[in-house]
């Protein structure tokens, strides 16, 4: 929630104009909320967002089982 309610404003703090930059980190900050804020901006933001949280999942998956071990210790 917090993603996507101040997410636009330090985004534009940081001067981010990319759709693609913006997708990018609405959908790994801020999944589903952060991809329905990407949307409302542009239908690319919205659909590098979703892209985003799949590629994320992913990488958790694969990554998690790794460092599991090391944390359970």
């Amino acid at each position: 929630m917090l993603g996507a309610a101040i997410g636009p404003w330090f985004l534009d703090r940081l001067r981010v104009t990319d759709p693609v930059a913006s997708g990018v980190a609405f959908g790994t900050i801020s999944h589903g909320i952060g991809t329905a804020q990407a949307a409302t901006e542009s239908e690319l933001s919205g659909a590098i967002a979703g892209t985003a949280i799949g590629v994320g999942g992913v990488i958790t998956a694969l990554v998690a089982p790794q460092i599991l071990p090391l944390l359970i210790r």
